[in-house]
């Protein structure tokens, strides 16, 4: 019997082996785990490279995330004396925060496109060399039109910390391990979201608003050295064609696919004839400067192929509302309430900046929680809720997650809103923080678990799908709030705001119930994109 996904519904792996009837590769670790997805014979294969090599390319995609992330949030805490000192004020901050985001998901079309096509250790270092100049420049910017300006082309250069990290993770850990990798990804991206306006404050109290740009400048040089020297490139064009095979594939099938992997992969560099003839393949390795190229191979131009892939996933409904997941979870409850914060402890509780970077450390804890609700729970669920299913894992699975925003959301949503208008004690704001970074951490790697397990084989331009929808929620959020809690009050806006928040993580028990089914309507759709994205040279 042969594994992997069942074509007709795709998504849906053997993840279990608990017989060792599959003649496929398995875990070192547990030995009745398939490796999914299948990994070629070639060591330099992402999927086959030590684990203290993964780990040292984890560390960089980390790194990169935190040094890129911190000067999207950093004025979160600040607002007020930027505001102060230049003639931009809150809701000119605000907005341009929304551009920023905006330009982060829609810059990924053009990123994804260029890291596939020639490289994601090239895409890294020249987001991060535009960045640093980008941050130098930003404290110039004090007038509305020069600072929007910038924080576009912030959002620009900063786009590939939205898409491509999830796919470097993606590249190099196998499913099994990927609740727990996109976990720590997803903690580097909250941590440095979170704990950036507590930097913020600290560096302003001492050295003026400027710096803390500037230092934001100096970290990403930092980064820049760092990835220089030690990121890999990922890319890596995998022809093994277990997605074609299904649960039930018979004998005949598991032959065909032995066949399939024995010649595949790079080409050898030298074989000697008798190694030949016992259809042995030598692969070249890499040595460490060549590792530090910066070209990826040649291939043939596919550049707009990939720039309208991510637009054919508005098809499926899968991708659609993991995208929804995402951007209200991860970027919508959150920029409404950072959107109000700083006003509100400076105003209402006579905060100065540092008592406002204190407040934060509340959802800096909150962010703690969530990553390791997803690192700890995340893989366990996944693992027993695949053996409690003969062996089977479904992407829905994963969606139990979600339980913890369910409850999250809505109850820190009333507690910001009410306890400001009743003026409760700040203690009570602080927790509210804490409670909705639980559900902001924990979406990311939930979301993008469920819409990549499930479209594996174009992994690669879903993501920028999810991007796109989750940016375009924050860039309409952050354009809209100051408007909305104008009109409507700020207690009653929260009070809103907590009932939306429930019905649209509500929608969790939509997709666990029929999910499957919306994937097995897509099923020929998605491998019609998959059969051309292959021929094309694109497939992952």
């Amino acid at each position: 019997m042969a594994a992997v996904e069942n074509k007709d519904a795709p998504g849906t792996v053997q993840l279990i082996d608990e017989n060792g009837e599959l003649h496929v590769k398995h875990s070192s670790a547990a030995h009745d785990i398939v490796l999914v997805p299948l990994p070629s014979d070639d060591p330099e294969d992402p999927l086959n490279w030590t684990r203290k090599r993964k780990l040292l390319h984890t560390s960089c995609v980390v790194m990169y995330t935190v040094m890129m992330v911190f000067p999207s949030s950093a004025v979160y805490s600040v607002t007020t004396p930027i505001a102060k000192a230049t003639k931009l004020t809150v809701s000119d901050l605000v907005s341009g925060t929304g551009a920023m985001f905006l330009f982060y998901g829609w810059g990924c079309i053009v990123w994804q496109a260029f890291a596939l096509q020639w490289g994601k250790r090239p895409a890294y270092l020249i987001s991060m060399a535009g960045s640093i100049i980008i941050m130098g420049l930003a404290p110039l910017c004090t007038t509305n039109g020069p600072y929007l300006a910038n924080k576009i082309l912030q959002g620009f250069f900063g786009a590939p910390v939205e898409s491509l990290c999830e796919i470097s993770m993606t590249d190099i850990w196998f499913a099994h391990e990927r609740p727990l990798y996109l976990a720590i990804y997803g903690l580097s991206l909250a941590f440095s979201g979170k704990f950036a306006p507590v930097f913020a404050a600290f560096i302003n109290s001492g050295q003026g608003w400027k710096w803390t740009l500037w230092w934001c400048a100096i970290g990403m040089g930092i980064s820049f050295v760092y990835c220089f020297f030690l990121m890999e490139e990922t890319n890596y064009d995998r022809h093994i064609s277990t997605s074609t095979l299904t649960v039930d594939s018979s004998t005949e099938a598991v032959g065909e696919q032995e066949k399939t992997t024995g010649d595949e992969k790079t080409t050898p560099t030298t074989a000697d004839p008798a190694t030949e003839e016992m259809g042995q393949i030598t692969y070249p390795r890499k040595t460490y400067w060549q590792k530090l190229s910066v070209v990826d191979k040649k291939r043939p131009n596919r550049v707009l192929d990939i720039m309208w892939a991510p637009f054919k996933f508005f098809r499926f409904p899968v991708v659609v509302w993991a995208g929804f997941m995402y951007g209200t979870n991860g970027l919508v409850w959150p920029g409404i309430l950072n959107a109000t914060a700083s006003p509100l402890y400076t105003g209402t509780y006579h905060f100065n900046s540092s008592d406002v970077g204190f407040a934060y450390f509340g959802a800096v804890v909150g962010m703690v929680i969530g990553s390791l609700w997803v690192a700890f729970a995340g893989p366990k669920l996944v693992l027993r809720l695949a053996r409690r299913n003969k062996g089977v894992a479904e992407p829905e699975h994963i969606l139990w997650l979600f339980l913890a925003s369910l409850v999250c959301v809505p109850f820190a949503m009333l507690l910001w809103g009410l306890g400001a208008a009743y003026h409760v004690h700040w203690f009570g704001l602080v927790f509210a923080q804490c409670v909705l970074a639980i559900s902001s951490t924990l979406c990311l790697s939930t979301a993008i678990q469920y819409a990549t397990s499930t479209y594996r084989d174009l992994g690669g331009e879903l993501i920028t799908t999810i991007i796109l929808i989750r940016n375009t929620l924050s860039f309409a959020i952050n354009y809209g709030i100051t408007p909305w809690i104008n009109a409507q009050g700020r207690r009653d806006t929260f009070i809103t705001v907590a009932a939306i928040a429930l019905v649209c993580n509500g929608t969790m028990f939509i997709f666990i119930k029929y999910g499957k089914k919306m994937r097995e309507r897509s099923a020929p759709l998605y491998w019609k994109y998959v059969e051309q994205a292959r021929a094309k040279g694109l497939g992952h």
